[in-house]
């Protein structure tokens, strides 16, 4: 009943983030955010929102962060608050082993327009980005969910970037223009085969070599015509 769900709530309240990051409490939070409603839930939204960047950095704080940004879908009040905050930190936390998976969630969850401020506060940094294990897939997952003005602005980025050489001596560049190549409109296609055509040359450890002719062969497919 309503009623017992207050004197429920009443009970954990000055304890969630304690329990957000507890191995037994992360499963009582969540499970408190799948079966109750707002203005329950408020009391668990609240706090997390307050100290996102601790939960997001932690295994089992990120949990409850996921599942706060699945259920903000129908509660637009959490996901304004959550997106602000998402937003606010996202440099830092894309580069984090944990944070990068908050904000992939909310771009699964939410995509497209909604998402802007994320877009907005990442744009400009595609490079250094592209070259790091965690924020790599943050980008991957940008090039999936950015509408087409943003994804082509970010492309280019790499584009017309003076360290593509950088780029491409990293361990996660390729992934990254792959999937750049996959999503890219034809005339971008063809610039960013170019850019890294003049780089590879250049490259000393041939198994990454390898891995960048597959790349270039595949986009160069996608227009319809074999790599040089």
């Amino acid at each position: 009943t309503p009623d017992e769900q207050e004197q429920l709530m009443a009970a954990i309240k000055g304890h969630v983030l304690e329990l957000c990051m507890d191995p037994n409490g992360t499963h009582v939070v969540q499970r408190l955010l799948y079966c109750f409603v707002p203005p329950c839930t408020d009391l668990i939204y609240h706090p997390v929102v307050s100290k996102l960047v601790d939960v997001a950095h932690h295994p089992y704080g990120l949990c409850v962060l996921k599942k706060c940004i699945s259920q903000a879908k129908t509660q637009s009040n959490h996901q304004e608050l959550l997106l602000s905050r998402l937003a606010e930190h996202a440099l830092d936390l894309v580069q984090s082993p944990y944070g990068n998976y908050a904000v992939q969630h909310a771009l699964e969850e939410w995509g497209g327009v909604c998402c802007t401020p994320i877009f907005k506060s990442l744009e400009g940094r595609m490079m250094q980005l592209s070259i790091q294990k965690f924020s790599s897939n943050v980008v991957e997952k940008l090039f999936c969910s950015a509408p087409a003005e943003f994804r082509a602005r970010f492309i280019s980025e790499l584009i017309e970037s003076e360290k593509m050489l950088v780029l491409v001596n990293s361990n996660y560049g390729h992934y990254v223009v792959k999937r750049a190549l996959q999503l890219a409109e034809p005339g971008q296609v063809r610039l960013l085969l170019d850019a890294i055509r003049g780089n590879i040359e250049q490259l000393p450890n041939r198994r990454l070599r390898a891995k960048w002719e597959k790349v270039i062969s595949a986009g160069s497919e996608r227009l319809g015509a074999r790599a040089d």
